[in-house]
């Protein structure tokens, strides 16, 4: 099971809810899925930094550097749902000095 939902968590393009995730899976393995056990898997898989929990919209994305320990920053457009993983130190520490009302809205070119 943790394999289909780390599966299934990775081909989302933007950050997905254990219920997405859920569906899914059930699709694909023709049976249901409840999303408490997604959670929890999830929480394991966070927990293993193989996926990072962006708060913001209580959802999930793989982790693309698992090897990576450093803190990063998503940042997630609140139109599309479209996110970027910021991997460099300085940026991301340029982005948290932002004011949070500049850090809470963040739209796309699209």
């Amino acid at each position: 099971m943790r394999a289909s939902i780390f599966d299934a968590l990775a081909k989302f393009d933007k950050p997905a809810s254990a219920y997405d995730i859920a569906d899914a899976v059930s699709k694909a393995e023709g049976r249901r899925v409840a999303a408490n056990s997604v959670y929890r898997i999830l929480d394991l898989f966070v927990g293993a930094n193989l996926a990072r929990r962006v708060e913001s919209s209580n959802a999930y994305i793989a982790n693309a550097h698992p090897d990576c320990l450093h803190d990063c920053i998503f940042l997630v457009c609140d139109s599309c749902g479209q996110t970027v993983h910021i991997d460099d130190d300085k940026i991301a520490n340029n982005v948290r000095q932002w004011p949070p009302r500049r850090r809470a809205s963040l739209r796309c070119a699209r």
